[in-house]
């Protein structure tokens, strides 16, 4: 699925899902963070940045922590996987709009987001 569809929450979309479900599909999720990571190292030395991307981009960062971190949304995931997800949505957003990491290394989200995904499969 790509970056447009989720950030359009299409049918699959963890966004869908997430809001009409409350549902939190990990690996929709991830498919999330890989697209917007992409979609990062693509814009990063553009001046100009798609307006539809970017109000997706600044509302995901917003919308998927207050969501999800109501009393009433079912928790399935250790609070840890939770803390680091929100983390690497506020990283990616602050790369995409900022056309800079907030780490070192440029690789340092890329690695966060597998640490994510192995953080599930040891759950």
């Amino acid at each position: 699925m790509t970056l447009k569809d989720e950030l359009n929450a299409e049918n699959g979309s963890f966004l869908l899902e997430l809001r009409t479900s409350l549902n939190w599909n990990h690996g929709s999720f991830i498919n999330l963070l890989t697209e917007l990571d992409k979609e990062c190292k693509r814009s990063k030395e553009k001046l100009n940045l798609s307006r539809d991307t970017a109000s997706g981009i600044w509302y995901i960062s917003d919308f998927i922590k207050n969501w999800t971190e109501h009393q009433n949304f079912p928790k399935e995931f250790a609070e840890e996987y939770y803390k680091k997800a929100y983390e690497l949505i506020n990283d990616l957003a602050y790369t995409y709009f900022m056309a800079e990491s907030p780490y070192e290394s440029d690789s340092e989200i890329e690695n966060k987001i597998t640490e994510l995904k192995t953080f599930y499969n040891n759950i």
